[in-house]
């Protein structure tokens, strides 16, 4: 998977994507969905702005409607959870990350609050911040 700092991605993406990139980080796991910068700038942007699962600084505003899209059946359950929530079965969760510095983040997380991707590499957000909530999804 590509970081979002990619020179290849639209400025809008490097800038705000983490959430996005979370989200087809997910896809790929889960579906094998291949994803490749051309696509994410272009086919991809266009079609969740169009369908408005995100505007257009890519911030997410359907996030169950991406992972839809790209062939992960689920849900979300539309809450902040507290960072102890911990995954059952079926569930999976991106962490929101804080850092006094640098502002808001999000990773992937294992079901127990431990990263498993970070959209930037190594974010300071994630390494040095403190885990603020979780998004919570259930896969179907």
């Amino acid at each position: 998977m590509i970081l979002q700092r990619d020179g290849r991605l639209r400025p809008e993406i490097q800038e705000h994507g983490c959430y996005l990139m979370n989200l087809l980080w997910f896809a790929n796991k889960f579906t094998n969905m291949q994803v490749e910068p051309s696509a994410m700038n272009d086919k991809m942007f266009t079609l969740f702005m169009r369908h408005n699962w995100m505007n257009e600084q890519a911030y997410i505003l359907d996030p169950a409607g991406i992972l839809n899209w790209c062939g992960v059946d689920c849900r979300y359950t539309n809450r902040h959870e507290t960072p102890d929530r911990m995954c059952g079965e079926k569930e999976f969760e991106i962490l929101y990350w804080k850092h006094p510095a640098v502002g808001g983040h999000f990773t992937a997380g294992d079901g127990r609050g431990r990263v498993t991707y970070d959209p930037w590499g190594v974010s300071k957000a994630a390494s040095e911040g403190a885990l603020i909530s979780k998004r919570i999804f259930v896969r179907r």
